[in-house]
């Protein structure tokens, strides 16, 4: 019985020896995979660990962009139509506006006083037309001189040689008014002028009965001039952005197949515990490649079709547009890059978020 008792004793000590042992095993295996996750951690926090990784990155990336050749090729083609159209944009927007600020510079209102006006009275008016904002000059032209310019013109248009005929239109009584020619900051808003015209003191009772051209057909002539570079300016946008939508769903469709052709090398980085970054990354990087190889060629061909229509739209209309853009072209550049590249990421963000998933 002593024996048995003994036995049994010794199994139990045992038995507590054996379950210690596991659980102090245990807790080392513990202790190993938290200081090995605390020192992966250390790791992966260093500056030479993160450069390692976007180098890696950063070639993968461009692995795979020479890699997809012809999927590549598509979403460049379409980034760079896009690009094109929006640069297309800028640059015709940029040379109306030198077409409407040439015009402005011609462009101007007449208004008509009354013969009988003095000299005095006609300075007082302009004084005080001129002090409003809108307006950016006014000069005036005397019944005289109306008179002798408009007998020279009619002279002209009519092919009149007699001397005598000629001799008795500048005997004739003088019926001209006084005009004057009002150039305004924008050439469609004519309030303010409007304003004074019709309520101001110093001329209400002296316009002549002939109204001024603002409330002529000229007007209606004057607002579609300018109404044409906000239009083109619209479509433009419109239209760039259209190809900006169809560009991203293009680089979309690229980005997941390739992710699909890298489903079993992102399995098995995922199962080493890449991060996400490192599986997300050469995707992103793709992308940009798109971006950039578009944004050159979109900066070439417009760069060097606006010389091209140099000689065809005019020097006066595309000088001003080309000077800029060899005084800027940094920014030109600058521009076209970060549209394309935003493009570019934008669209991988969406493929890796919807069919790369990363814990």
């Amino acid at each position: 019985m002593a024996k048995s008792s003994e036995t049994k004793q010794s199994a139990q000590s045992s038995a507590k020896e054996t379950k210690a042992d596991k659980v102090e095993a245990k807790l080392t295996k513990r202790q190993q995979e938290i200081s090995s996750k605390s020192r992966l951690r250390r790791i992966t926090k260093t500056k030479r660990h993160a450069v390692r990784t976007n180098n890696r990155v950063l070639k993968y990336g461009a692995k795979s962009f020479v890699r997809n050749a012809w999927l590549s090729a598509a979403a460049i083609a379409i980034m760079t139509v896009t690009l094109v159209v929006l640069a297309t944009t800028v640059i015709a927007t940029n040379v109306l506006g030198t077409a409407i600020s040439q015009v402005e510079d011609r462009v101007d209102y007449s208004i008509y006083i009354k013969q009988t006006a003095t000299e005095e009275q006609i300075d007082e008016i302009v004084t005080r037309m001129t002090a409003l904002d809108d307006v950016t000059e006014v000069t005036t032209t005397s019944p005289e001189e109306s008179n002798r310019e408009a007998i020279r013109k009619m002279i002209s248009d009519s092919k009149i040689t007699d001397q005598d005929i000629i001799k008795g239109l500048y005997e004739a009584p003088n019926k001209m008014p006084w005009i004057l020619n009002v150039k305004l900051v924008a050439i469609d808003d004519t309030t303010s002028l409007e304003n004074f015209v019709e309520n101001d003191s110093s001329m209400r009772d002296m316009l002549d009965a002939k109204e001024p051209t603002y409330k002529t057909e000229n007007r209606s002539t004057v607002n579609n001039i300018a109404g044409i570079m906000n239009r083109i300016r619209m479509i433009g946008l419109i239209a760039a952005a259209i190809f900006a939508v169809i560009a991203i769903m293009v680089v979309f469709n690229t980005i997941r197949m390739s992710i699909f052709n890298r489903k079993e090398e992102i399995y098995m980085m995922r199962l080493v515990g890449a991060s996400r970054w490192f599986i997300v990354g050469p995707f992103v990087v793709e992308a940009t490649f798109y971006g950039v190889v578009s944004a050159a060629i979109a900066g070439a061909v417009s760069y060097f079709g606006s010389f091209a229509l140099r000689s065809s739209i005019g020097e006066i209309l595309m000088d001003p547009t080309l000077q800029m853009l060899r005084r800027y072209w940094y920014y030109y550049v600058a521009a076209l890059l970060m549209v394309g590249i935003m493009i570019g990421t934008i669209s991988a963000l969406l493929a890796t978020r919807k069919y790369v998933k990363v814990k």
